[in-house]
């Protein structure tokens, strides 16, 4: 028995002993996100979970996530290491009673590895194609002495920056500018790019963006946005920077300016300043202006921002314009000159605040403007063949334009990051208040003897007060279809709600003079009219995100409903409408550098006001506008397709797509002609719904990159085909219209010298279903050329040379031989003074053309300018970037193991 007893006891020990044991070894699970500054996800990132007994090891999925089933301890430390990003350290802690705990997002910022004193010759790729974002390695190109970012961007494939800065990627414009995957200072990418010296980036990223608040909840729908993302190097993302310049041409052009700006971790303030004059034959103004921003980060989570612009311009331009009008009783032709004169002073501020942490987001701005305008016009019309006629117009128009408009957005995720919760309020109200002087003299003819019978008189005082006021709002529930640490992706689907009200007044006196003097109030010729536009949206959408796939679906249900009051006849209406459109989008990254993008989109507008009035508007005494109240709303839809290669071992890259633009309840114009008292014609335009409209183009950019880069070959071009639906005489008509242009560029950047050679050639015909299928077809031949020679870092020369051959204009556009020259030499440390002499037009060629089709009406325009003259610039130039950063060192983690044991 007493043996027995001895081992039971001695059974009950070591039972006693297991169990503690067991108990004292409580395991967590540690699961977590990596990310890169853009919040998109990072694969394959080698994640270390240390404590004071194990190291585990792990790595990220396609979602960028990781987890640890089984740890030992609630006190860790976490190692992430990725090639091309910072190392990231950190010591963590959670609650004992948390046995699933989930790390915020791990955020890696690009890091380029630097090798000192070794020469290391490897081949850059140029281009990296990923699901939905083109990376570039601003290593691949050449970077001069003074080259901006703007420079750098006229090399990239597929990017084209105009005179202005505006930036285009494959023919889309970018909407938004980010620097290391953050807001930078105002976000308007032609601010910054002329500002930014290139040899501070490392990568250009062109973003397929769908808003801060997709990238929180995974919730992508709607059509993206183009954003730039400049990646800068090591240490450059802090300085100060800024430019100063002087500016003066022999066409009596001066020009002052000057900016600044400071770069800090957590605040970037910059101001700017302009003054320029212009006084010659054909152009005089007077402009000025300032603005000022700021941006800082409050905490982690929170940033604020603000900016304020203040402009006062006074422009004077001499237009030309040629209008060829297609009717079933006959062609009119109209040729316009035109002496402009516009002042215009504008306030405009904008405030902002936007924040995340691991469970909400926020977003919230408001933003307000206030314009004063004066325009005074001097404008002949002469009208030939079907009708007879000359206008002698002198008018002169005083308003005031207040802006004010906001919105916020809130989203939360819930239930462990599986659902989320969206909810956005917006507003905006406007209005104009105007006093306009029109004295007009019409001169009829004979239509067979061309012989002057008669003429008329008008003097108008017109008083305008319109306002427009909106509201609106849009609540989301997305559910996770998936669990989130599932390797395959994840999944949600989706409800949402969005409504929008409108209201809209118009009130407008006209007075007339009497043969006396007096004026009297006219009220035929008077507007008083409200309208309500009510629009609802129900949404069910379904986003999936994979490796190499993301893509959503979705249906819209949208009833309408437009309320119109007219109480000069007291008349009203009411016009109720359903649409129904669906929605959908698509990133596939097919194989390494090469992806395929496609988006589709729905959406419902009401017809202006001005349409919808059925009273009389005669601001121009030869067409009298009269409005449709039984409009309804039109719906508009819109698909887009993009396709993008790049070959590592070829470079050659191909980019290529494919855009269409569908309309139904079009509000198009009725044009009839009518006898007026004086048994003279005159038009009469309506308004009529019509479906039938609708364009498809087409854009491909194919370039090839030789000598490492330095010596690019490429062919783009589009292709595009538009119908279009409308009335004259009360006749149904279409016209339709081909447009095709190509061009070839050979063009090559060296550090000493660059050149480049275009050819292109665009053709437009236009269709008409008027007076027997009428056809107008524009082309235009144009060889250009240019280069620049680097002797030194101090001295560039330039030149270029252009020449165009017009056909199919009616106007004398000629086909001008354009030549260009000029050097640039600098001074100073650095280079900082920079000085200038530019040689524009030396022949005096130059003109500015433009060609518009409208319904049954081609529009020719030609500007006239001042093309021949000698500019000189002195430019000062303030570039400071960088300073030591601190990278994690081995120290941190003997601190933590000297805290743990």
């Amino acid at each position: 028995m007493r043996k027995s007893n001895k081992k039971f006891t001695l059974l009950l020990l070591v039972l006693t002993i297991f169990s503690l044991n067991t108990f004292s070894q409580i395991q967590y699970k540690v699961s977590g996100m990596v990310t890169d500054s853009l919040r998109k996800p990072i694969e394959g990132v080698s994640v270390r979970l240390i404590t004071h007994k194990d190291t585990l090891r792990s790595n990220s999925d396609s979602r960028g996530s990781f987890s640890f089933p089984k740890v030992n301890s609630n006190k860790f430390y976490v190692a992430v290491t990725a090639l091309g990003y910072k190392p990231f350290a950190s010591v963590y802690e959670v609650e004992s009673k948390n046995k699933n705990a989930t790390l915020e997002p791990i955020i890696l910022k690009n890091e380029t590895i630097l090798l000192d004193d070794v020469d290391v010759n490897v081949k850059v790729d140029p281009i990296k194609i990923k699901k939905d974002t083109i990376e570039y390695n601003a290593g691949a190109y050449t970077i001069r002495e003074n080259d901006k970012v703007e420079d750098l961007l006229k090399q990239l494939q597929g990017i084209e920056v105009d005179e202005k800065g505006a930036v285009k990627a494959m023919g889309k414009k970018m909407t938004k500018l980010r620097v290391n995957g953050e807001d930078f200072f105002t976000s308007n990418v032609e601010d910054y790019i002329r500002q930014l010296p290139a040899d501070i980036i490392a990568k250009l990223q062109v973003i397929e963006d769908y808003g801060d608040e997709a990238n929180f909840t995974g919730i992508k729908i709607g059509e993206p946005q183009k954003m730039l993302n400049l990646v800068t190097k090591p240490g450059m993302d802090n300085g100060v920077f800024g430019n100063a310049d002087a500016t003066s041409a022999t066409s009596n052009a001066h020009t002052l300016n000057a900016n600044g700006n400071t770069w800090a971790k957590t605040k970037q303030i910059g101001f700017g300043g302009n003054y320029g004059i212009t006084d010659n034959a054909f152009t005089k103004s007077d402009n000025n202006g300032f603005n000022g921003s700021i941006r800082e980060k409050l905490n982690k989570a929170l940033s604020i921002s603000g900016n304020y612009g203040l402009s006062n311009n006074a422009n004077r331009s001499v237009n030309s314009n040629y209008i060829e009008t297609f009717n079933p009783q006959g062609t009119i032709y109209d040729l316009r000159e035109s002496s402009n004169n516009a002042q215009s002073f504008n306030n405009r501020i904008n405030f902002g605040l936007n924040g995340a942490t691991k469970k909400n987001f926020v977003n919230a701005s408001l933003s307000g403007s206030l314009s004063s305008n004066r325009n005074s016009s001097i404008s002949t019309s002469n009208k030939t063949g079907f009708i007879q006629q000359d206008l002698f117009s002198n008018s002169s128009i005083k308003s005031n334009n207040p802006n004010l408009n906001g919105n916020i957005n809130w989203s939360r995720k819930l239930a462990n990051n599986r659902r989320s919760l969206s909810v956005g309020l917006n507003f905006s109200t406007n209005g104009t208040n105007s006093n306009s002087t029109i004295d007009d003299i019409i001169r009829y003819y004979n239509s067979s003897t061309s012989i002057l019978v008669k003429d008329s008189l008008l003097n108008r005082l017109v008083a305008n007060n319109t306002s427009n006021a909106n509201i609106g709002g849009n609540i989301q529930f997305a559910n996770s279809l998936k669990k989130l640490n599932d390797s395959s992706g994840y999944s949600f689907i989706s409800l949402s709600y969005s409504f929008s009200v409108s209201r809209s007044k118009n009130l407008q006196t006209t007075r007339v003079d009497d043969q006396m003097g007096n004026n009297f109030i006219v009220d035929s010729l008077g507007q008083n009219y409200v309208s309500n536009f009510i629009n609802q949206t129900l949404s069910l959408g379904f986003n999936a995100n994979k490796k190499k796939i993301s893509y959503s679906f979705g249906v819209n249900f949208s009833p309408s409903i437009i309320i119109g009051e007219y109480r000069i006849t007291g008349e009203s209406l009411r016009n109720y409408q359903l649409n129904f459109s669906p929605s959908a989008n698509l990133s596939y990254q097919i194989k390494d550098n090469r992806n395929l993008n496609f988006s589709y989109n729905g959406y419902t507008s009401s017809p202006d006001f001005n349409k919808l009035q059925p009273v009389r508007n005669s601001n121009d005494v030869q067409n009298i506008i009269i409005g449709n109240p039984n409009l309804k709303a039109s719906s508009n839809h819109s698909a887009n397709l993009s396709f993008n290669q790049f070959g590592l071992k070829s470079g050659l890259s191909i980019m290529l797509g494919l855009s269409g633009n569908f309309s139904f309840n079009s509000a198009v114009s009725n044009t009839v002609f009518l006898r007026d008292t004086l048994n003279s014609l005159k038009q009469q335009t309506t308004y009529e719904n019509v479906n039938g409209i609708y364009s498809i183009g087409t854009n491909y950019s194919i370039d090839k990159r030789l000598l490492t880069n330095k010596l690019s070959i490429s062919f783009n071009g589009n292709l595009a085909y538009s119908h279009n639906v409308f009335y004259t005489d009360n006749v149904l008509n279409k016209s339709s219209g081909i447009n095709v242009s190509n061009a070839f560029r050979i063009e090559l950047n060296q550090k000493k010298y660059a050149f480049d050679f275009n050819t292109s050639h665009s053709f437009s015909s236009n269709t008409y279903s008027v007076l027997n299928q009428n056809i107008k077809n524009i082309q235009i031949l144009s060889l250009d050329g240019g280069g620049s020679w680097i002797p030194t870092e101090r001295f560039r020369l330039n030149a270029s040379v252009s020449k165009s051959l017009n056909f199919g204009y009616n106007l004398n556009s000629g086909n001008p031989l354009l030549i260009n020259t000029g050097f640039t030499t600098s001074f100073l440390k650095n280079n900082r003074l920079n000085l200038s002499i530019q040689a524009n037009d030396l022949l005096n060629k130059g003109s500015l053309f433009r060609s518009s089709i409208t319904n049954n009406s081609i529009n020719e325009n030609r500007t006239r300018f001042i093309s021949r003259y000698v500019q000189a610039t002195l430019n000062y130039t303030l570039n400071q970037f960088g300073k030591k950063t601190n990278r994690f060192a081995p120290s941190n983690y003997n601190q933590f193991n000297r805290g743990i044991h």
